[in-house]
């Protein structure tokens, strides 16, 4: 009876990735859409939220009703093309990781079939299965959340430290001076 080894770190955690990047740059075209729209939403989302400053300063307080209605109807568009890009990267890139899955599961079951008798003998039926089931379930998983969420995420940050510089650079010290500090005490206390 074969022995459980539990879970292992891949050997070559590089040569892991670059393999799973292959498997990505199989779907080059796909990619490259999921990217400009994950671009689209992060600045759909920033610009949407700069623009209360002009329609607080330049129609609320002044009291201008047909420019406020003008300048909602265009900050409503771009969160509407916001959602749309999101919904459309979303849909892609489930899409397509389901394409990588398929492939990865197929050359899987390829190579299982190239194994001498004596690695079935060696290794339990279970842990076969999970290779095939649960450790890719887990990269399609990674692929459909990770990918798209690493980058609009970090557009998302750097377009809100962009703004907040551009709306005012001494609120801006000032947050970044507060979060330090109170980054400092968790520190201390935890």
């Amino acid at each position: 009876m074969a022995k459980y080894i539990g879970y292992k770190k891949p050997r070559n955690t590089k040569r892991t990735l670059l393999r799973l990047i292959s498997y990505m740059g199989r779907h080059k075209f796909s990619m490259f859409v999921v990217g400009i729209l994950v671009i689209v939403s992060s600045l759909a989302s920033v610009f949407g939220t700069y623009m209360l400053k002009p329609i607080i300063n330049n129609y609320i307080i002044p009291k201008d009703i047909p420019g406020l209605v003008k300048a909602l109807v265009f900050m409503g568009v771009m969160y509407a093309v916001g959602a749309t890009a999101t919904l459309g990267y979303n849909r892609l890139m489930v899409k397509t990781s389901q394409k990588i899955v398929k492939e990865i599961r197929k050359d899987l079951f390829n190579h299982t079939q190239t194994l001498p008798l004596a690695y079935f003998d060696a290794h339990t039926h279970g842990e076969l299965m999970s290779h095939f089931t649960n450790d890719v379930d887990t990269i399609a998983e990674a692929l459909n959340n990770s990918f798209a969420s690493l980058i609009s995420c970090s557009l998302t940050f750097v377009g809100t430290v962009v703004m907040m510089i551009v709306l005012s650079p001494i609120l801006t010290l000032i947050t970044f001076a507060m979060l330090v500090e109170m980054l400092l005490v968790v520190k201390t206390i935890g």
